[in-house]
């Protein structure tokens, strides 16, 4: 990360370890971002590109099949290598087609986006959604480097900024609390400010994945917010409002998952209501109704932390510290759930 990212990565390339490069990127980093890229790696200007709608819609086993046969039609060997252009769709996109094209290529990341820089990119989880269901087939591949470019985001606007604080906000809350206050702190349009912000929270991503790489246990924490918010981010793909982005869910999930902290006697009610009151400014309301709850706790059954039919959350402990593996009953999420709707009522 910083000033050297993009000369490191055109040194990665001066290797020549690879039989052929190919750039993935979607629609809107190939426009807005490819140009400096290229202008930055030389060794890039003869990659192949690849290219797939913007959005969620992208990571899907159809849109995979289309990348592979790309690739083999292109004759693209194991000594090939991808470079994910993009955000976090085409960085769990692109991951899980390096970790699957014959049984894996390399893959390198160039994060474009706030979630990209600071979540997606790092930690080998990589993954498509299946028949409306978040990240429910995917694979650990390891990327050889991840180069973050702090001047993309200018590209971004105000609603993929706040996308991406989102799991800044949880890594703050999670791990660091002074790492939260700072970002409550933090002017978002000053990207000066918001550089050693970023560099902290990837650094935070990295440390709890070097400790756990395969999620075992520790890693877990990184799961806060992401139980309901995984359900409502995917309830918002039906409903006819607006589909969220998958940080706008997440800090859903974090007010209701702070709230079930506080019931369950593991956080202050102070603390609860500093980030309830932190989130609810920085985030829009989802509107829902009451009787949607059943259907919230429905989409969570496949939730991939489950045990048993039963639901684990990562839940609060203070402000900077958190708790892994807490069963909690569908009841409690529905009761989690109707808190949060009144209190985002106009």
């Amino acid at each position: 990360m910083g000033r050297d990212a993009l000369r490191a990565l055109d040194r990665l390339l001066g290797k020549d370890t690879h039989s052929e490069v190919f750039v993935l990127g979607d629609e809107n980093t190939l426009r807005h971002c490819l140009p400096e890229l290229l202008g930055r790696v030389p060794r890039l200007r003869e990659a192949h590109t690849l290219s797939v709608p913007a959005g969620e819609r992208s990571k899907d086993l159809a849109v995979c099949a289309d990348i592979w046969n790309h690739l083999a039609g292109r004759a693209a060997d194991r000594h090939a290598l991808l470079v994910c252009l993009g955000g976090g769709v085409v960085s769990d996109l692109g991951g899980f087609v390096a970790g699957t094209y014959k049984r894996g290529i390399d893959c390198v990341h160039v994060p474009t986006s706030l979630l990209g820089m600071v979540d997606a990119s790092i930690g080998s989880k990589t993954g498509v959604d299946l028949s409306g269901l978040k990240n429910m087939v995917g694979v650990f591949h390891d990327p050889l480097g991840v180069y973050i470019h702090i001047p993309f985001l200018k590209s971004l606007g105000k609603r993929e900024l706040l996308n991406g604080l989102a799991e800044m906000i949880k890594h703050g809350l999670v791990w660091d609390a002074q790492h939260w206050e700072a970002i409550s702190a933090a002017t978002l349009h000053d990207l000066d400010a918001l550089a050693p912000l970023v560099q902290r929270s990837a650094a935070i991503k990295a440390e709890v994945v070097k400790k756990d790489p395969r999620e075992a246990s520790l890693r877990k924490v990184l799961n806060f917010g992401h139980t309901i918010g995984h359900g409502i981010e995917a309830h918002s793909w039906e409903s006819p409002q607006r589909m969220l982005l998958h940080g706008e869910a997440v800090a859903i999930g974090m007010i209701c998952e702070a709230w079930l902290s506080w019931r369950m006697d593991l956080l202050d009610r102070e603390s609860y209501d500093r980030i309830a009151t932190q989130l609810m400014q920085l985030y829009k309301p989802y509107q829902f109704d009451s009787a949607d709850g059943h259907r919230f706790v429905e989409l969570m059954r496949n939730d991939k932390k489950n045990r048993g039919g039963q639901f684990r959350f990562t839940l609060l402990t203070a402000i900077g510290s958190a708790k892994v593996d807490v069963p909690v009953s569908a009841a409690q999420v529905q009761e989690a759930l109707e808190h949060y709707r009144l209190l985002g009522r106009p």
